[in-house]
């Protein structure tokens, strides 16, 4: 956005062990902050003053607020909701949109296999579905916009915009590397997973599939890349011929950053109760990813494998899906469609500003 002509700030409240501090404008961890005065009311003082200072200072310099569905920035404060409407007390406006557990309320997904999948690695989700509710209930009545993506929009009874995915990619940054010509038959093939959550991506599919094809006689080596840095997953992914994503449903930033790096990508796109509508509006039949169910791992990399030709056919139309649809220049569009429409009261549809739609144009 900012290339685009707008000043933009990113803030988090916390830094994950895949980041570096640098990669956000403002860290308001709150365990970075000077040691509280004695008894609970130092610390009261000490954790909503800062929250509450750090929302003056961005109502002062800013006009539109994201955020997702578990809070802003009162999130932690006992205004929590009452934060947009204090915002359009003060002439802001508000955008929300999902990224996962902030919308994942179990007892409303429909895949008895995502279900499960969030049970094996957030079992706690159950037990706080009733707030996670209440957050969705609070923005889905109070936003100025509210932005969806593939099955985190399950969840909400209200959105303005459906899209495959809102956020972009760096594709200077993720340029093509070199194919290899390896076909499993004297020159291993190597494939890359990333599951920090293993149970939410089928890694045990995944794993079983391998070694079958290994039993085949085939050489294929499986990097599991747990819990490391983005640097060390890209040079994974530089190095790699197949990157397998996620096998229970739908794509998401590994795939992005693979297609990127010209890289074929397995995922599973198959599910039509949840994209049949994405075919229908957002692009999603354009994209080039190997759509693959749990059952068919085995079948669909036994193919890329022996064919190095396929995977660079496959991995070109990668990267020039993601610049059409994924690169800054394309969600810059979007999103400058949207805030004229949010901030500037101009009478379009953001809908028009989607890729595919352009294309018709």
């Amino acid at each position: 956005m900012r290339a685009a002509g707008y000043e933009a700030t990113t803030v988090v409240d916390q830094l994950y062990v895949i980041h570096k501090r640098d990669d956000f404008d403002i860290v308001a961890d709150r365990r970075t902050l000077p040691s509280p005065r004695p008894g609970v009311l130092g610390q009261v003082a000490r954790w909503f003053g800062y929250d509450y200072g750090l929302f003056a200072w961005a109502v002062e310099h800013h006009d539109v607020f994201h955020c997702f569905f578990d809070g802003g920035f009162l999130r932690r404060t006992p205004l929590r909701y009452l934060e947009v409407q204090l915002l359009h007390l003060a002439g802001k406006r508000v955008i929300v949109m999902p990224y996962g557990s902030d919308t994942a309320a179990p007892s409303r997904v429909r895949s008895l296999a995502w279900r499960d999948g969030l049970m094996r690695n957030y079992p706690a989700l159950s037990r706080t579905e009733g707030r996670t509710l209440r957050w969705i209930d609070y923005y889905s009545r109070r936003a100025d916009f509210i932005v969806a993506c593939l099955v985190h929009a399950e969840t909400l009874p209200r959105w303005d915009l459906l899209t495959t995915h809102y956020y972009p990619i760096d594709t200077d940054a993720w340029a093509p590397a070199g194919v290899s010509g390896a076909d499993g038959r004297g020159t291993p093939v190597v494939v890359v997973h990333a599951p920090n959550h293993r149970g939410m991506k089928g890694t045990e599919f995944l794993i079983e599939a391998c070694e079958q094809l290994r039993r085949e006689g085939l050489e294929v080596e499986l990097r599991l890349l747990e819990h490391v840095s983005n640097e060390e997953v890209k040079a994974a992914m530089e190095a790699a011929d197949i990157v397998a994503e996620e096998f229970l449903l739908g794509y998401a930033l590994t795939a992005m950053e693979a297609m990127c790096l010209g890289r074929p990508v397995l995922s599973n796109l198959s599910e039509e109760g949840y994209y049949e509508v994405h075919r229908w509006s957002t692009g999603l039949d354009d994209c080039p990813i190997v759509s693959t169910r749990p059952h068919e791992i085995a079948d669909n990399l036994r193919r890329l494998v022996v064919d190095p030709e396929m995977r660079r056919r496959i991995g070109q139309a990668g990267r020039d899906y993601v610049v059409r649809y994924h690169s800054y220049a394309a969600m810059a569009y979007l999103w400058d469609a949207i805030y004229r429409r949010v901030w500037g009261g101009e009478d379009i549809d953001p809908r028009e500003a989607l890729p595919n739609r352009r294309a018709t144009e």
